[in-house]
């Protein structure tokens, strides 16, 4: 079976956006990358390679926009403690975006809470996990 194994996100300021990650959600810092297409940082939660990437160039950062429809649209972190997790991401500058569809994810036994991070990239965080993950 396949597994996802690797994030990629774009930024215009990798240190910045590395130390949210890891301020936020407690990421390790695993490598530093500078090719002749980006620069940045790899972490990792030890399952999962988090890239932030500031590319150098038009042609390597061609793939995401404003509101898209398609494409990487955001990622969930599953954590032991909900309000502990969110005391975290928040004092590393996460803004909580409040989700209509909450009150239907607590009838399917899980319920993501989401944030706003570095570049937009919106991160759920859930107790419970997602189907299909434990």
């Amino acid at each position: 079976m396949a597994r996802i194994r690797h994030i990629a996100i774009a930024t215009r300021d990798p240190e910045a956006t590395a130390q949210f990650y890891i301020a936020g959600l407690g990421l390790k810092q695993v490598g530093k990358v500078n090719t002749p297409t980006s620069e940045g940082y790899y972490l990792s939660d030890g399952h999962v390679n988090l890239a932030i990437l500031k590319f150098k160039y038009d042609d390597p950062a061609t793939t995401e926009g404003a509101p898209r429809y398609t494409g990487l649209h955001h990622f969930g972190v599953e954590v032991e403690d909900m309000a502990a997790a969110q005391a975290r991401i928040e004092k590393a500058g996460a803004v909580h975006r409040p989700y209509p569809g909450t009150d239907e994810m607590a009838k399917r036994g899980n319920v993501e809470v989401k944030f706003k991070g570095p570049d937009g990239v919106t991160i759920d965080l859930s107790e419970h996990g997602w189907l299909g993950t434990k």
